[in-house]
């Protein structure tokens, strides 16, 4: 999915939350080579949530569509930056509170997370090809169809559904 093709402004967030930015942060993804000394991740982290809260905004769940598509067709480290971002997310990361669901175009409830677990449960056989023609891939891509089978929880998770830090 082409960055430019969603409506980010039309997806509800937070007041900090900024559609110009996921704009910025996907063309930054695929325009510049990665410099070693920065988390080329970051930047989509932040601007499709809070990368320092561990949290989603809707408008994860589309950039869960453009990072698929990132790695479908971007190889290189275009597709070892998306596929990080989603293992970073997985498990560790929980939806902005009071955006855990938003409506639709259509006028459908969606689960942010739901949705991006089931975007990713649909492109797993996707992923598995790339993976056999990637090596420099694979790993990642067999990381993220392990945690996607185990379901998506929360590590370190409290009783009243707050995520804690148990990383260290």
């Amino acid at each position: 999915m082409n960055p430019q093709a969603v409506d980010w402004a039309a997806i509800p967030g937070p007041t900090w939350y900024r559609p110009e930015d996921v704009v910025k942060a996907f063309a930054d993804l695929l325009a510049s080579p990665p410099r070693e000394d920065l988390d080329e991740g970051h930047g989509i982290r932040s601007a499709v949530g809070n990368d320092h809260a561990g949290t989603l905004c809707p408008a994860a769940v589309a950039g869960t569509d453009v990072l698929l598509g990132v790695i479908a067709d971007h190889p290189g480290p275009p597709r070892q930056i998306a596929l990080c971002v989603l293992l970073d997310w997985w498990g560790c990361f929980h939806p902005e509170p009071g955006f855990e669901t938003y409506t639709g175009q259509e006028g459908e409830t969606i689960d942010v997370i739901t949705a991006i677990v089931e975007r990713v449960g649909r492109a797993t056989g996707a992923l598995r090809a790339i993976a056999e023609r990637d090596p420099h891939a694979g790993g990642l891509i067999r990381e993220l169809i392990a945690a996607h089978g185990q379901g998506w929880t929360v590590v370190g998770s409290s009783p009243d559904g707050n995520a804690t830090d148990l990383r260290g």
